[in-house]
């Protein structure tokens, strides 16, 4: 009897094992599948999170700063300010050349280049490190001012700052890649790149360094010690495009060719597609302006001007070709060697005339300077700069030099012309210069004993004919 009894007690327990075990599982699972649900929801808030990635590595500090970026319908706008610090420039507010807070303009500058901005504009100006040449180029949208701050579109911050920036939509990251990241990169993964090691000047290790932001990269080989070119479309295919036989190359980020001296020091032009533009013919190429494709050339101390494909535009008559530089301190003045995007200075005999972007002379070679520059002016006056144009009326100032009574002292007078060559204003002008107060600057001359705001007295006189 007794045995017979234990047997349900003996099953009670032992379903009452059984359930208690499946509650546990049961509550396992529902554990497991409550964290897997958390994990997967702080996935989701992760990735909805703003995330930047720099150089591959993910930025807090730019992720969690407050204005740094705009994201409106997928399209990212920087501000130019903010981003400066992360990716190693130097912000300053107003117009390059001018010391002003004006926030509707600033530059930028990483020691190797100077870039310009200006709201509402679709341009910038790239400036060498010294500020003598400068280079325009369009970014698809205008710069905005939101608050007190500027932005700029993608392609905006890509050709300023020399970076590759990307948006992913899914994860919410705006990834940046900066061009010494990629130097550092490409040297290390390329066997024959030659960028940092090439011993170029670093004004060409810097645009050569720019090419591999159109998968570009300057080689060198190991046993001539040549140099070359090679395009990266991917790691899988990289192709020769010019043949490492030159004992120098530059890359020019205007026209995206290449300037090539040969062994016997003779110097050409070679497309990024390898085709060759200018035959190496010339002692030197430096780009004017990429925007109408002109080269200054030169050749046994003579300079002169051809185009992208090699025909001459001004013959190499010249002495020199272009403002002398550092012999200027005018704002307006973004290209020493093209004024008003038409005039090219031309010098011979210490003597100078204007000939526009066709090779048609705009004036005769009869100046004795253009321009009038901060040391001649010698108003002694604070804020003023010299200058060699006033676009308000599209005046550029003259020089001619006098001879005194003594037959000794030489006496400088100037004038305006025009970008067609029509004198404006006599050279009766004892100086020019210009003055900035309040972001606002003011042309004036000096004739005889009188101070005249150039600029007001023209529209006078335009108004009583």
């Amino acid at each position: 009897m007794d045995l017979m009894q234990e047997n349900p007690i003996k099953e009670k327990k032992s379903t009452k094992i059984k359930i208690s075990f499946i509650i546990v599982i049961v509550l396992i699972v529902i554990l497991i599948i409550s964290a897997v649900v958390l994990w997967l929801y702080s996935q989701k808030l992760q990735a909805q999170l703003f995330k930047v990635n720099i150089d591959g590595i993910l930025n807090s500090k730019a992720s969690n700063e407050e204005g740094l970026f705009i994201i409106e319908n997928e399209k990212v706008y920087t501000s130019i300010s903010g981003i400066c610090s992360y990716i190693g420039y130097t912000y300053y507010p107003g117009s390059y050349g001018q010391y002003s807070e004006d926030k509707t303009k600033c530059y930028i500058n990483n020691t190797k280049e100077i870039v310009s901005f200006s709201s509402g504009s679709d341009e910038i100006f790239k400036y060498t490190s010294d500020g003598a040449q400068s280079q325009k180029f369009e970014i698809g949208e205008e710069v905005i001012l939101r608050g007190e701050k500027l932005y700029i579109n993608e392609s905006g911050l890509s050709k300023a700052f020399n970076v590759i920036i990307n948006y992913n939509d899914n994860n919410n990251t705006v990834s940046i890649t900066t061009l010494p990241y990629l130097s550092t990169y490409y040297e290390r993964n390329i066997a024959d790149a030659s960028l940092e090691k090439s011993g170029f000047e670093d004004k060409i290790k810097f645009n050569n360094e720019k090419a591999l932001l159109n998968n570009l990269i300057v080689i060198q080989d190991a046993d001539t010690k040549l140099f070359g070119v090679k395009s990266i479309k991917s790691p899988e295919e990289i192709t020769t495009v010019i043949t490492p036989r030159y004992s120098k190359v530059e890359y020019m980020e205007g026209t995206e060719d290449f300037i090539v001296t040969t062994e016997d020091k003779k110097v050409g032009i070679i497309g990024s597609d390898g085709m060759t533009k200018v035959k190496p013919d010339y002692d030197s190429i430096d780009i004017i302006d990429k925007n109408v494709n002109l080269y200054l050339v030169s050749s046994n101390g003579k300079q002169g001007v051809i185009n992208s494909n090699g025909k001459i535009i001004i013959h190499q008559d010249y002495d020199s070709i272009g403002l002398d530089q550092g012999s200027y301190d005018d704002v307006n003045v973004v290209n020493r060697y093209l004024l008003f995007e038409k005039c090219i200075p031309v010098k011979l005999n210490n003597k100078w005339g204007i000939i526009d972007i066709n090779g048609e002379t705009i004036t005769e070679i009869k100046y004795d300077g253009i321009g009038c520059n901060k040391v001649e002016n010698n108003t002694g006056a604070k804020n003023t700069n010299g200058i060699v144009l006033i676009p308000e009326i599209d005046g550029i100032v003259v020089k001619v030099n006098n001879v005194g009574n003594d037959s000794k002292t030489i006496i400088s007078k100037y004038g305006i012309i025009n970008s067609n060559g029509e004198l404006m204003v006599n050279t009766a002008i004892n100086s020019a210069y210009a003055t900035t107060l309040a972001d606002v600057t003011t042309y004036y001359v000096t004739v005889d004993d009188q101070t005249i705001d150039i600029v007001k007295w023209w529209h006078e006189q335009e108004n009583k004919q």
